[in-house]
């Protein structure tokens, strides 16, 4: 039974994915060209949608493309971009790692981006492999894989629906702070460049330490 923080992130979440399925037919990826000029509109000075308070990124440790293992806990002390991707998607995965491609491009961030598999059957090493080398990515993100038992968890953790033969997985991405704490979220149907740049950049710009102003308190044992 889901607690109620995961059930109030399910539900936003479920919600969101209509509008991104409803979206998606429409969607092509923007030209870089003036993509950073766009307009950003902001809620409490976030252009993505705050995560509920006292969301931690979950513990976990799981291989790369590479074989190499990549625990929750090595991720710390930066930030970290989670995108829920698989390796034969043709068009949301495509432009969510494209996002953020051009988000490392504009800001110049530090930060980790981690690709956690939603579709472990047919997610393998070699089509991992096949997906970053088509997406210019190479050596700027991981992609992480794992059994269904491995990744069920996790997925819970960040309230993702992983894809299955009658439906689509949850298409979002997760920024968590420098303390692995879920801060803020971008459903496909509302990510846009200008958004996650300006969301990665104030994210960076706060000490290790700090207290994240969302307008919430301090989370709980954090």
């Amino acid at each position: 039974m889901l607690g109620p923080v995961h059930a109030r992130l399910r539900l936003a979440l479920i919600a969101l994915t209509l509008c991104a399925i409803a979206a998606v037919a429409g969607v092509t990826l923007a030209g870089r060209t003036g993509v950073a000029s766009q307009p950003v509109e902001l809620a409490n000075g976030w252009a993505g949608a705050q995560r509920p308070q006292g969301l931690d990124v979950p513990t976990f440790t799981l291989r790369d493309q590479d074989g190499k293992p990549v625990s929750s806990a090595s991720l710390t002390g930066r930030p970290t971009l989670y995108a829920f991707i698989y390796s034969t998607c043709q068009d949301t995965c495509p432009a969510e790692v494209q996002t953020i491609r051009g988000t490392l491009d504009d800001t110049h961030s530090k930060a980790n981006v981690i690709g956690i598999s939603v579709d472990p059957r047919n997610d393998t090493p070699a089509r991992a492999k096949t997906f970053l080398v088509e997406q210019h990515m190479t050596g700027r993100m991981r992609y992480l894989l794992g059994t269904q038992a491995q990744l069920a968890p996790i997925w819970k953790q960040f309230g993702i629906v992983p894809q299955t033969t009658g439906a689509e997985h949850t298409a979002h991405i997760v920024i968590a702070d420098a303390r692995g704490r879920q801060l803020i979220g971008f459903p496909f149907a509302t990510l846009t460049q200008p958004g996650l740049d300006h969301d990665l950049r104030r994210i960076d710009a706060q000490p290790t330490d700090a207290t994240v102003s969302t307008g919430a308190a301090r989370l709980t044992g954090s």
